[in-house]
């Protein structure tokens, strides 16, 4: 009997202590625990801190999958699924949404989420091509091809002397803008000159968007709603309007500065009607930044932005104007400028 019960004490000793598993009654996995969870996880994503939200939502998930109710379960999987997207992490997402229970009302909101999440774990990209109308005047990307070759309903004419080697000297479409630059045409009033430089700088932002492709990762998703701007915005996006200023920014942007630091007093406040767009404030210069495009324009994967920004001096008639190719490659940090548009 002795030998008997030293072998069971022996048997037990050697197996691993199995920790408790968790109860519904257990508060780390009360419904509101795991609500505030989610919310916390929530609060990373909106930061683009889309690794964080992924641990955080998967400790929830290790901790308490067992013992939330199927609803719980779906929205636990769905902000899983979407962060590990987000991330750069699709086969986790997938394999996140499947696990979601099947149960679920198909005409839920946690049961479309779900769905939609799914498409997006599926697709190419998480992060489709996105164009904004009242910037490049097309509903869809697929616009773009269209609208280089529709001829305008005016005429622009070039310069006597410049580009002699074109025979056609009046320009009616985009496709007619390659190689033309704002010098070569022959504009000379302020009232024709800025259209003129806006409808080529919307030409190459045209042609940018026909070569764009859905994105694997974002770190410019929530750009705009980020609280110091300035901070993250390169400083060639600081307007100028002398040569030395040219070359002042271009010695910033090499030097890694910011607008902020270039201009102490910029301010941008979003505008209440129109999401896409904000009005900026700064040292006897006043404008506006507006979104243009999102997508993958150089083929890495990561989503890049294309910005419009149009500012002149306080009480003046001059006008900076262009459009600037930016992209992050890592959440929460300044922007790079890849190309700009003028």
């Amino acid at each position: 009997m002795l030998s008997r019960l030293l072998a069971v004490l022996l048997l037990l000793a050697a197996m691993p202590a199995r920790a408790a598993e968790p109860s519904a009654s257990s508060p780390r996995c009360s419904k509101s625990e795991v609500t505030k969870s989610r919310r916390a996880a929530e609060a990373l994503y909106r930061e683009g801190r889309y690794t964080d939200a992924v641990e955080a939502l998967r400790r929830t998930k290790e901790s308490c999958w067992s013992t939330l109710d199927a609803t719980d379960r779906g929205w636990l999987a769905s902000d899983l699924g979407l962060a590990a997207l987000r991330a750069g992490q699709p086969e986790l997402c997938r394999q996140v949404l499947d696990e979601a229970p099947t149960e679920l009302d198909p005409q839920s909101r946690v049961a479309k989420a779900i769905a939609h999440n799914r498409g997006l774990c599926q697709g190419d990209g998480g992060f489709p091509v996105q164009v904004v109308y009242r910037s490049l005047m097309i509903s869809t990307p697929e616009e773009a091809s269209a609208a280089l070759t529709r001829e305008w309903s005016y005429t622009l004419g070039l310069r006597d002397g410049h580009l002699p080697q074109r025979k056609d000297r009046d320009i009616r479409r985009c496709t007619q803008t390659e190689g033309v630059a704002l010098g070569d045409l022959d504009v000379t009033a302020t009232v024709e000159l800025y259209p003129a430089q806006a409808q080529l700088i919307r030409c190459r932002a045209l042609k940018l968007v026909t070569l764009a492709r859905p994105s694997k990762i974002s770190h410019v998703r929530n750009l705009f709603a980020t609280k110091e701007l300035g901070k993250v915005l390169p400083a060639e996006l600081a307007p100028v309007f002398t040569p030395d200023e040219v070359e002042e920014r271009a010695r910033a942007g090499r030097a890694g500065q910011t607008w902020s630091e270039v201009d102490s007093k910029v301010r941008f406040e979003r505008d209440p009607d129109l999401e896409h767009v904000i009005h900026v404030t700064g040292q006897d210069v006043s404008g506006t930044l507006e979104l243009r495009a999102r997508g993958d324009f150089n083929g890495d994967g990561i989503e890049d932005v294309l910005l419009d920004r149009s500012m002149g001096p306080e009480g003046g008639s001059a006008v900076d104007m262009a459009t600037f190719l930016m992209t992050r490659t890592q959440p929460g940090g300044a922007l790079t400028l890849l190309e700009r548009l003028e």
